[in-house]
């Protein structure tokens, strides 16, 4: 069943079970849309610098050598994010990352994201939270 384009990954589009475009309803396309992105923002994040040789500067930068939580780290971290959702992820633009810290979970990084999202023609604000854990450093958006 053929889908429009823009609506999640050539296989989320070619699911045999979703429901037919005509069926679904501008909330229910506005977040099956959302979901997508966030999938593809935590797939980006989760990728590392260097690691892909036909885009060497897609992923974050190695922070391994960086004191946890210093200010120095957040704001690198915090352009690495800027820059890599800037270049692969056409369908966000980023009005600004801020970094929330949580103090329950000190050693972890803990991002905001306040982004403008095409909807159907309309420019919808999205803020998407980030979390980036120390121990794997694996990035989680939701």
């Amino acid at each position: 069943m053929p889908r429009s384009g823009g609506q999640g990954s050539l296989f989320e589009r070619l699911e045999p079970d979703a429901l037919p475009l005509r069926v679904r309803s501008r909330q229910h396309m506005a977040s099956e849309r959302i979901g997508a992105i966030k999938k593809h923002l935590q797939w980006l994040l989760n990728t590392r610098e260097g690691c892909s040789q036909s885009s060497p500067d897609l992923g974050l930068s190695d922070f391994n050598d960086a004191a946890v939580g210093s200010a120095d780290l957040v704001v690198r971290v915090r352009r690495d994010i800027e820059r890599l959702i800037a270049a692969y992820e056409p369908r966000v633009h980023v009005l600004g990352v801020r970094a929330t810290p949580d103090p329950e979970q000190p050693l972890d990084l803990h991002f905001r994201l306040d982004c403008l999202v095409p909807i159907q023609n309309v420019e919808e604000k999205l803020e998407i939270d980030l979390l980036i854990r120390h121990q794997d450093q694996s990035a989680r958006v939701t």
